[in-house]
């Protein structure tokens, strides 16, 4: 998936790897020797990281804490109605759909679906699959949803959504409410679509009832229904706090999957990853930087590093029960006194060895990319004496070490995915520059799914006023204006940031036009973003994956955009 939302670490241990949350192509360090070839493959999570949701729909609680489901998260399930390949072009050859026409007004999208594909109980993947995901996605992202979406507001869901239909056995006409831009529908509304077999799956004639359903099924991977995919595996045993075992269907119609068994086991700790690559059980892992001196020596693997399409950040809770501040947040000069105590050029030297860049905007500098605006600059650089001043210019004054207003202090809490040692050590460097403002902040890890389910849900707001640890990497939303993001009432919009002006620029980036305005109106959006802070932006860290010297097909199969290798296309030597 390309959601860093919370960005899982995914651990390959027996065989192959999939489902890691990173990117690129990046250097190597080769270490001698090699462990004797697997005869399965067993992926670790991070630390502390159970597998919860299942269904191909993801609600918001669970985006992108998730690994079975859709085909971009893990082992393919459910395969995806657009592949997108890793220039970030749509590849048919691997797409559900076989081609798409559209009108010349540009509201109509005519989706021609390739005959080949079948569910593994032999039914055909029809126009009908793809129109029952589009129904449950439209329903789901409305605001009475009993089951919240996460990519409200991504491709125009619901809003730009007129008619989804199925005419016949493979073709569906999605109409829009108004001229689009075809290239941000394809990547970023299209690409949504995950064909579900409805035949199996359909059981009320009213959605809100199926999305009742749906939501009490979404984490029992043992109901029947998910046995029926279109994807390479299929689940066969989930235990929590053990181990997710999926196999391989042999109905699949895309390339045979080599490895036949994949499991996803609890990882307890970065200590017992160590201890796997040491015996040599593991054959790809996705590696926390503490553990990047360590595993640098281990014979028989080599350690890359890739950058990603995305960003990283700390969430900002903008609504008036925000823990301790309340709607203080809101003010802009608040959020720039907090950006300018964040000194990520030594967070990037310190905790992650010089494997990183410097980010200020929603589109990373790196991998290179058509999206990032060259003439962007740091709007509110490192400086803690210039933070405190604004406060001070502000009204506020220190007492006891405390900047206070009005009777009120200026101290929050920070809640942050647990298991991560590098960012655990940045909280605290945080917490330290935080209090040369006069900001105090507490500190408060979370397990990985708490935390996605605290700030995922509304009415947990008053349980937090800032979430690190966090980023997203784009997808679906492959083309990336942040409709998802930063528009109001977004899927992903996590702390309820809202602003006419963003929604406007959000907007202007879905018109079509000549590659002079569709530039000029992107870089707008980046503009404004950078500086109105709707998160606070850390360092992009690069990812780290150490792969064992006898697992094949990594480079060639590695999705910078999509951000995993698909586990069907790996193999040993």
């Amino acid at each position: 998936m390309k959601s860093l939302r919370l960005r899982m670490t995914a651990v390959v241990a027996g065989m192959v790897s999939l489902g890691a949350v990173l990117a690129g192509c990046g250097s190597s360090t080769t270490v001698a020797q090699s462990p004797p070839t697997p005869s399965a493959l067993t992926i670790g999570l991070a630390t502390g990281q159970n597998m919860n949701w299942w269904p191909p729909i993801q609600s918001a609680t669970a985006c992108g804490n998730v690994v079975g489901g859709g085909g971009i998260n893990g082992p393919e399930s459910y395969m995806p109605l657009l592949w997108v390949n890793r220039h970030d072009n749509i590849n048919l050859s691997r797409s559900i759909a076989s081609g798409i026409q559209v009108s010349q007004n540009d509201t109509v999208f005519t989706i021609h679906l390739n005959s080949k594909w079948h569910w593994s109980n032999g039914q055909p993947v029809t126009a009908s699959d793809v129109a029952y995901d589009a129904d449950l996605v439209l329903a789901a992202a409305q605001k009475s949803s009993p089951l919240t979406y996460c990519f409200t507001g991504t491709g125009g869901v619901p809003t730009d959504w007129k008619s989804v239909t199925a005419e016949g056995a493979h073709t569906v006409v999605i109409t829009t409410t108004k001229s689009v831009n075809p290239i941000w529908f394809e990547h970023n509304g299209l690409s949504q679509l995950v064909p579900i077999p409805k035949k199996t799956w359909d059981r009320y004639s009213n959605v809100d009832q199926e999305l009742h359903w749906i939501q009490s099924i979404s984490d029992s991977p043992s109901n029947p229904v998910y046995q029926v995919v279109d994807g390479p595996y299929r689940v066969a045993q989930a235990v929590h706090n053990q181990h997710w075992t999926y196999v391989a269907n042999p109905q699949y119609d895309g390339s045979k999957p080599k490895v036949k068994k994949v499991t996803y086991e609890y990882e307890p700790s970065a200590s017992a990853l160590l201890g796997q690559l040491k015996s040599g059980e593991v054959a790809y892992a996705s590696l926390p930087f503490s553990l990047y001196q360590s595993a640098s020596d281990i014979k028989g693997y080599h350690v890359v590093h890739e950058t990603f399409l995305g960003y990283s950040d700390i969430a900002i809770n903008f609504r008036s029960n925000a823990a301790s501040v309340g709607p203080l947040l809101n003010h802009l000069y608040i959020r720039q006194a907090l950006q300018m105590g964040i000194d990520q050029a030594s967070y990037i030297q310190s905790m992650y060895h010089g494997l990183g860049v410097q980010n200020y905007g929603p589109v990373s500098k790196e991998p290179s990319n058509p999206y990032y605006d060259p003439t962007l600059k740091n709007p509110d650089p490192y400086n803690p004496a210039k933070g405190r001043k604004l406060l001070e210019a502000h009204g506020w004054h220190l007492v006891k070490g405390v900047m206070e207003k009005n009777g009120q202090k200026l101290t929050m809490p920070m809640l942050y995915a647990s298991g991560s040692v590098s960012f655990q050590r940045i909280a605290q460097v945080l917490q330290q520059s935080w209090a040369k403002e006069g900001i105090q902040v507490t500190l408060s890890p979370k397990a990985p799914q708490n935390l996605s389910t605290i700030i995922g849900t509304p009415s947990d707001s008053n349980q937090w006023a800032l979430a690190g640890g966090l980023g997203w990497g784009y997808g679906p939303d492959y083309y990336p204006s942040g409709g998802g993001l930063f528009a109001t009432n977004s899927g992903y919009n996590l702390g309820a940031y809202h602003s006419p002006t963003m929604n406007r620029l959000i907007a202007d980036t879905y018109l079509g036009g000549t590659s002079a305005q569709l530039k000029s109106r992107f870089d707008a959006y980046e503009v404004y973003t950078s500086q109105q802070l709707p998160v606070l932006w850390m360092p992009n860290k690069d990812d780290l994956e150490i792969v064992s010297n006898q697992l094949k097909g990594f480079r060639q199969n590695w999705n910078t955009i999509q951000q995993y290798v698909p586990a069907n296309r790996l193999s040993f030597k």
